[in-house]
């Protein structure tokens, strides 16, 4: 609850700029999304191939059906808490994505051992374990 607090603290100036909607500020989706997938719409034809636009369009349907449920609500306090729990799992699903980029990145560049500028040799020992981790005639 503690963290949950800090997080409410830390993100509550963000809003500044977003529209003002009965005194509370409205969360908007270009505060969350990259700035190339701000205007982002449903892909089409071979567009769907895009795995990129696709995600963010998933995430913008979500964001905007809760942004209605919040405007839905009466009670500024409860409409209050609504918009900072649609900021907070935004900027988690932001976290999430960026460590599932990140660990893409790492994965698609091997080990760092084989990207050491100041070893001129190869990491033969590296290859030759995987090879023969492999072998077809090894009993398990």
């Amino acid at each position: 609850m503690k963290k949950f607090l800090v997080l409410i603290a830390l993100l509550a100036p963000l809003g500044v700029i977003a529209d003002d909607v009965d005194g509370i500020t409205e969360p908007q989706w270009k505060d969350f999304v990259p700035p190339a997938f701000v205007d982002v719409e449903e892909p089409k034809g071979l567009g769907k191939l895009n795995e990129t636009a696709s995600y963010w369009y998933k995430r913008r349907v979500e964001f905007d059906e809760a942004i209605e449920k919040c405007r839905v609500i009466e009670s500024p306090d409860d409409k209050f808490t609504c918009y900072q729990d649609v900021k907070v799992k935004q900027y988690q699903k932001n976290s999430d994505y960026n460590a599932r980029i990140e660990a893409q990145e790492q994965a698609r560049m091997g080990p760092q051992e084989m990207y050491d500028r100041t070893d001129t040799m190869l990491p033969i020992g590296g290859y030759l374990n995987t090879f023969t981790r492999f072998q077809p005639n090894e009993l398990r």
